[in-house]
């Protein structure tokens, strides 16, 4: 019982030690089952001694008001000892050198203490807003990567239209040739039908006339010129 439990609390004396394969083989599992109740036991207790999200606004809140008034009495100080410099230095006879230089020490640790304040103010702020913007942080980073989602799927969509329309655009000009040819070849089908008739018709205009000219040329021959004889 000696060598189980102190094995089990990770203590480890050394007073007792096992030989057997048995012994050791009992004391290893103590130890792991004993490391791991340790470590359910601190994960437990972090998790119950930690401050809930109210509490933590809470403490922040009181931990800025602190500060606050830390700033505002150190900056306080920085102006008196400011004053009390210049007041011993010019608006006296006989400067002291000695109280002089005591103001000027705790001016610079005034300084000092403010610039301390101010960098632990900044890290409170960070930390709170930390604390404060993590849902919100969440949820903005959800609806902004819903908003990516929906908007690639519209450009994927509008890509797809694109590609549809460059196809029938393709196709269309590569059937451009024939198209010309056909309407090159009907346009000269049309223009030889029309070129064909106009021929014709002129023609047989022409045939007509020559056709009406001799009978009148036979009557115009026939008559014969008077003579003295007749």
């Amino acid at each position: 019982m000696w060598l189980i439990s102190i094995t089990f609390l990770s203590i480890g004396y050394g007073d007792m030690v096992p030989h057997t394969y048995c012994g050791k083989g009992v004391c290893l599992l103590t130890g792991i089952m004993g490391a791991g109740c340790t470590a359910l036991v601190v994960a437990v207790v972090a998790r119950k001694s930690e401050l809930t999200r109210a509490e933590k606004h809470v403490h922040n809140f009181m931990m800025d008001t602190q500060l606050y008034k830390k700033i505002k009495n150190t900056a306080a100080n920085v102006l008196r000892e400011t004053w009390l410099i210049y007041k011993n230095t010019k608006l006296v006879k006989k400067v002291d050198h000695a109280r002089v230089r005591h103001h000027q020490r705790k001016f610079l640790q005034a300084i000092h203490q403010l610039r301390r304040l101010k960098m632990e103010q900044r890290k409170l702020t960070d930390q709170a807003n930390t604390v404060a913007d993590l849902a919100k942080t969440q949820n903005m980073m959800y609806d902004l990567v819903s908003e990516l989602q929906h908007r690639a799927g519209e450009m994927d969509r509008r890509v797809v239209v694109l590609e549809e329309k460059l196809d029938s655009i393709i196709l269309g000009v590569q059937s451009l040739p024939v198209v010309l040819s056909q309407a090159i070849a009907k346009l000269q089908r049309d223009f030889l039908d029309e070129l064909a008739c106009r021929v014709h018709f002129l023609s047989s205009s022409l045939s007509s006339e020559c056709c009406s000219a001799p009978p009148k040329q036979l009557y115009r021959g026939s008559t014969t010129p008077e003579t003295p004889y007749s």
